[in-house]
C-alpha cells in the first residue's frame, strides 16, 4: 500500500504554505487503503506523510484531532479533516484538484 513518495513533517509545512495538501497516513490503516485507492493517480499530487515515521507529524495530527493520532488526516493549513466516508474522500479529492489548478495558474 502506498507507493507514493514519502515526505517529512518539515516538507509538510512547505507544501502547505505553498498551497499545496498534506495527508497522513500510516501503514495498515484500512481508511488509508480505501482513500489512496480512490484517489488514484490523483493523490500522486497530494503530499503524504507516516506518521508512524515522523513523529512531529504524528504530534501535528494529534494537534488537529484532540490529541488523536488519527488518519488518514487531511491538511491544507487552511482546512484539515480526517477522511473517514465516501463525503470526505470526495472532499479530498477536490482540494488536491484545486490545489493542482492554483499550482498552473
Amino acid at each position: 500500500m502506498l507507493e507514493r513518495q514519502q515526505s517529512t513533517q518539515e516538507q509538510a509545512r512547505q507544501v502547505m504554505a505553498d498551497g499545496g495538501v498534506v495527508i497522513y497516513w500510516r501503514p495498515g490503516c484500512p481508511f488509508c487503503e480505501r482513500l489512496d485507492s480512490k484517489l488514484g493517480e490523483l493523490g500522486d499530487h497530494a503530499t503524504w506523510v507516516n506518521i508512524w515515521e515522523d513523529p512531529q507529524a504524528e504530534e501535528h495530527v494529534k494537534s488537529l484531532n484532540n490529541g488523536n493520532a488519527v488518519v488518514p488526516t487531511l491538511d491544507t493549513g487552511d482546512v484539515h479533516f480526517v477522511v473517514a466516508d465516501v463525503k470526505s474522500r470526495n472532499q479530498a479529492a477536490q482540494l488536491i484538484r484545486n490545489a493542482m489548478e492554483g499550482a498552473v495558474q
